[in-house]
């Protein structure tokens, strides 16, 4: 699948199966769903502010709008764990290491998200590979629900 060459209406469709398709499963293999989703979206320069929350776009935006970015594509990852039926605590980090500065998604402290292409990070493996500059946590995004 090329993200960028299908229509916006069909990102959506296909972001909707995903929910269904994995809102059975155990939470690891949600993750890792979700991961393998993701994987094949491509991404550009940057599409959100880091400090503004606020000011970030809702799930349907990034999609319909083809605004992908790594931060973007994390913060879809992290709307997507939310939305689930029993949704983990999940929380957005903002990080900087040699590629530069960018959110990742935190799941129970555990998982980590879009650090690598396509993979489910173990958090305490890799939080040496990057500095923690902020943390945003369910309250401080914007609320879809």
């Amino acid at each position: 699948m090329i993200w960028n060459t299908i229509p916006n209406e069909e990102r959506l469709h296909l972001w909707k199966k995903l929910r269904d398709d994995i809102k059975e499963l155990s939470l690891i293999n949600q993750v890792d769903e979700i991961a393998k989703f993701c994987s094949k979206m491509p991404f550009g320069s940057r599409t959100l502010d880091y400090y503004s929350p606020e000011d970030w776009p809702t799930p349907w935006e990034i999609l319909f709008h083809g605004s992908f970015c790594t931060s973007s594509i994390s913060l879809l990852m992290f709307y997507t764990l939310t939305l689930l039926n029993t949704p983990p605590t999940v929380e957005l980090y903002l990080v900087e290491d040699d590629d530069g500065i960018y959110l990742l998604p935190i799941i129970n402290n555990q998982f980590v998200l879009n650090y690598e292409l396509g993979t489910v990070n173990n958090y305490s493996e890799i939080q040496d590979e990057f500095k923690v500059l902020q943390k945003y946590n369910k309250e401080q995004i914007k609320n879809i629900t």
